[in-house]
């Protein structure tokens, strides 16, 4: 409650009382602002009374006395009270909630403070104090390589500036196993929130006991932390509850003992009410704890006879004294006493531990039709109608792919567990609880002679089995009721995060290979080491109604002309092919002359009149998108322009191209286009470099990955910015040309210092060292560690800013450069114990100064098809056919016909082949060839020739193999 709701409340009570009350100044102010409309005149005119009587002496001082509070102040404040209270309530009930979640822990609001929790703590988990060995066992790694690796993250370093610069630390890891490894740490980041949270919570309900304290330290999952929780999480009603509510807890506890052979003597002593207030349920706050009462002296030993009654005691007659307005019969006693224990079975650590170490191995995952579904959709999901197998044998694919089923509601997903593995499993459950060996398969547990009843006459032994048996019962029902389901939700979990790790991983080496493809400048025979280079690029999205949308570009990506063009129906009908042929031919002679400007050779009329031939030897290639209409563009290029000379085209494709063509970076960078001619822009950059132009896109619009729908998108999202980042970083970027979209994926930089990049370059021109980062508002010695040895300075004041060294490297760069040096292994040694650097290090400088600024890693990459218009496309030695170049559509697909392919995808099974007849082919794993699987099989952008088995109709795909 605010301060002046409390005034008012004040006001409101010695109101109703009828006494003299002194209004607040503050409310008093508050009071003449409200008045001030009305009473302005009355007040000038006062306040002119009252000077001109001062003036003439005749103003007498007027004894303060105090106010009583009006009829309308009166009211406002009882209203005021009012609405303070019911305002108050709702806090209330809010804070009541917050605490309700507070002992759930699931609260996002209700992050405890770290300081707090580690006095609670007491001090570092287990896994905290060792985390390096941890994750070394968990990964299957050196531990004193994740060691380096660990500290290095902790430090706050970048992935791709520890792969690069800090080898000696990490033992030359690979980026995938410091992935992973960042991965891990991520992971017990999250176990150690959830632990403190779990600590708060069971301290605010006074059940952090030194036990439970030791327990949750040592937890090692998030499993194993929940369980630990799960006693005391705040749970609707449950029949274990209701039973205690009617007093039927002291019962369960004397089943237990008699069960045990642990009897006291003591009989059950029926309750009215049990004096225990459950904090996780209600979330009331405790009293002030008061100080203990003097513990009571121990009870004296029960006579022999008196231990041997109550061990004689048949569970019935024993829930007979319960009978009472709640309890009607001793049936409903002994169930009720059954539900606690069922409950208490259900939550115990180690009895879930014993369950959790025998199914592992023996539950089956099992899948269904559901019935009542899309008949279309569900043969998408044909092959999981009827499908079995062991948890740990299912493959992360199939699991998505039953998950996406279930999703559609086409599949019915569950956990079976044998008949004989549940019994025998009870068995060990029941052995574990009542301290006994466990029993051997066949044998039977009741009836077996343990050394708890040895000592029991007939009678008590009689009764020692019963209650034995309650006690099982209670066991199965807990097994069946609560552990099962339990497990099962367990058990999806992890498969689940199985899958979704195997995803994230394939869909980042497809996405590295993607954005690793050659730029058009590395192209043997169309790059600008050719012996006639590219001097422009058209781009081309394809479409039937809306038109082939073009657009020219020059090698450093401006925008020079753009066209729409209808070479296809339905306007192709009323329009010539012969205006669509003039359109394309003018763009093709601007681009003629946008190369021969660039020679600068002859004067501008000149050029324009032999733009269309080879004089000038310039060339431009068309990148046309292979979405509709692509099969059909490229047959109309070929035909129409079989006779130019210096054109080619290649196919490319522009998957994203429409979401980066309406995405605000695109209106940003093409203000003055339209939104379709944007997308030939992006189609046409894509070829002039793919990295700089995917970088710009969602990586998840890409469709390079395997289920990427049915995953975690924010986790998605962080695993491909990481990929994206490694090439990009990998690669390098121009300091004085690269866009916002690139420098934003360089190590240590973001979005914010990225613009900051751009407009140091807008107002002083292009970097000329990079020692100028430091002048950036923002970019701190932290930030130019982690980004220098990534970014390039071409033709700066220091040449050694065009390689990939790092600038504390330069000492020992130049000293290297002053010195002979030798290629052997042992002088990198030598040199590396001189210069007192690491031998990866040394060996990294020597190889960066060796290659020089023209180093890039996409040049080991295949390079794109380029076809040209009057040439067909052979390979020696091989009968495969273009099936574009010839016009063969998958209907007339036969068996045994052996194509051309590029790999567009690759997943667990197999990999999907573009053979341009409009649908991908499935490449099997099971027909790759020996070459192909001692590389682990075929990459993304790979030039295949395959087989065709089998043709038609197989949920848009060909399957087919390799020869």
């Amino acid at each position: 409650m605010k301060l002046w709701e409390t005034q008012a409340v004040s006001i409101a009570k010695d109101a109703d009382a009828g006494g003299q009350i002194k209004v607040p100044r503050s409310r008093k102010r508050k009071q003449r602002k409200q008045r001030k409309g009305a009473v302005k005149g009355k007040a000038k005119s006062k306040a002119r009374a009252k000077a001109k009587a001062k003036s003439k002496g005749k103003a007498k001082a007027r004894p303060q006395r105090p106010r009583t509070a009006r009829p309308v102040v009166r009211r406002f404040a009882q209203r005021t009270a009012k609405k303070a209270a019911q305002r108050a309530g709702k806090q209330n009930g809010k804070r009541k909630a917050q605490r309700v979640q507070d002992w759930d822990g699931s609260s996002e609001n209700a992050s405890p403070n770290p300081s707090d929790v580690e006095k609670l703590l007491g001090g570092p988990s287990q896994i905290s104090r060792n985390l390096a060995p941890w994750i070394a066992k968990q990964l299957q790694l050196e531990v004193g390589c994740v060691a380096g690796a660990v500290q290095l993250f902790q430090e706050g370093s970048t992935l791709p500036f520890i792969a690069r610069y800090r080898k000696e630390k990490t033992g030359s890891m690979s980026e995938d196993d410091l992935r992973r490894v960042e991965r891990e740490i991520c992971r017990v980041k999250d176990l150690e929130k959830r632990r403190g949270r779990v600590a708060v919570a069971l301290n605010r309900g006074r059940n952090l006991t030194p036990k439970v304290l030791e327990s949750l330290l040592q937890a090692e999952t998030m499993e194993e932390v929940e369980e630990l929780w799960a006693p005391f999480k705040a749970k609707r009603q449950t029949r274990a509850q209701m039973a205690k509510e009617k007093g039927l807890e002291p019962l369960a506890a004397f089943l237990e003992e008699c069960a045990k052979g642990e009897v006291t003597g003591v009989a059950p002593v029926p309750v009215v009410s049990v004096p225990v207030i459950d904090l996780c349920n209600d979330g009331a706050e405790l009293p002030p704890a008061e100080a203990p009462a003097p513990p009571a002296p121990p009870a004296p030993p029960a006579p022999a006879a008196q231990l041997a009654a109550a061990a004689e005691l048949p569970p019935m007659e024993a829930a007979a004294q319960f009978i009472g307005k709640d309890v009607p019969d001793v049936a409903t006693a002994l169930a009720a006493a059954r539900d606690i224990l069922a409950e208490q079975l259900a939550h115990r650590p180690d009895l879930r531990q014993v369950a959790r170490d025998m199914l592992q191995k023996r539950v089956t995952l099992t899948s269904r039709r559901r019935s009542g579904g899309d008949a279309q959709e569900e043969q998408r999901f044909k092959t999981y109608w009827e499908f079995d197998a062991p948890v740990h044998q299912v493959k992360p694919y199939q699991f998505l792919a039953m998950q996406r089923g279930e999703a559609a509601k086409c599949l019915s997903l569950g956990f079976l567990v044998s008949s004989d593995d549940t019994q025998h499993l009870i068995d060990q459950l029941i052995a574990v609880f009542l301290g006994k060996p466990p029993p051997r398969p066949n044998s039977s547990l009741v009836d077996a002679p343990t050394p708890l009843r040895a000592g029991l006459p007939p009678r008590a032994r009689r009764a020692n089995g019963a209650y034995q048996m309650e006690i099982r019962t209670a066991m199965e029902d807990g097994f069946k009721r609560l552990m099962l389901p339990s497990l099962q939700r367990e058990w999806r979990r992890k498969l689940k995060e199985r899958a979704e790790d195997e995803a994230f991983d394939t869909f980042g080496r497809n996405l590295k290979k993607k954005l690793l493809s050659p730029p058009l400048r590395l192209h043997p025979e169309w790059g600008s080491d050719a012996h006639r280079p590219t001097t422009a690029i058209i781009g081309v999205d394809p479409a039937f109604r809306t038109g082939c949308k073009c657009a020219l570009i020059s090698l450093t990506g401006q925008v020079l002309s753009t066209k729409t063009i209808f070479p296809h129906p339905p306007q192709g009908q009323h329009v010539a092919h012969v205006a669509a042929e003039r359109a394309l031919t003018e763009m093709l002679e601007e681009a003629m002359l946008e190369g021969g400007a660039n020679m600068g050779e002859e004067p501008p009329t000149k050029r324009r009149r032999t733009a269309t031939g080879a004089a000038y030897d310039c060339r431009v290639v068309c990148s046309i998108g292979n979405g509709t209409a692509s099969r059909e563009t490229e047959a109309w290029l070929r035909k129409q322009f079989a006779d130019q000379n210096g054109l080619g085209y290649a196919i490319v494709d522009e998957a994203g191209a429409s979401v980066y063509s309406a995405s605000p970076l695109a209106a940003a960078e093409l203000p003055d286009l339209d939104v379709c001619l944007r997308g030939a822009v992006s189609i046409a950059r894509r070829l002039l470099d793919p990295l700089a132009e995917l970088v710009k896109i969602d990586p998840r619009s890409i469709g390079v990955g395997l289920y990427q729908h049915d995953v975690d998108q924010k986790r998605l999202a962080e695993e491909l910015r990481g990929a994206a980042m490694s090439c990009v970083n990998s690669v390098g970027v121009d300091l004085n040309t690269a866009s916002p979209a690139l420098l934003e994926h360089v190590a240590g930089l973001n979005g914010r210092l990225a613009r900051s990049i751009l407009k140091h370059r807008e107002e002083k021109g292009g970097f000329k060292d990079r020692q100028e980062l430091l002048k950036i508002k923002g970019f701190g010695p932290k930030s130019f560690q982690q980004a220098a040895g990534f970014l390039r300075i071409f033709g700066g004041s220091e040449p050694l800013d065009a390689l990939p060294i790092h600038p504390e490297s330069y000492a020992v760069a130049k000293s290297l450069q002053d010195s002979p040096g030798d290629a052997s292994e042992a002088s990198v040694e030598a040199l590396a114990v001189q210069f007192g650097v690491g031998v990866e290090t040394m060996r990294d400088i020597r190889g960066a100064l060796v290659e020089g600024a023209t180093s890039d890693p996409r040049r080991q990459e295949a390079p794109m098809r380029i076809k040209e218009p009057g040439k067909k496309t052979t390979q020696v030695g091989s009968t495969a056919i273009d099936a574009q170049e010839e016009g063969i559509t998958a209907s007339q697909l036969t068996p045994q016909m052996r194509l051309l392919g590029v790999v567009k995808n690759v997943v667990a099974f197999g990999a999907f082949v573009d053979v341009g007849v409009g649908h991908d082919g499935l490449l099997h794993i099971s027909n790759y060839p020996p070459e192909l699987r001692e590389r682990s099989g075929p990459s993304v952008n790979d030039q295949v020739e395959v087989t065709v088995l089998c043709c038609g109709r197989f949920f848009g795909g060909i399957p087919g193999a390799t020869k």
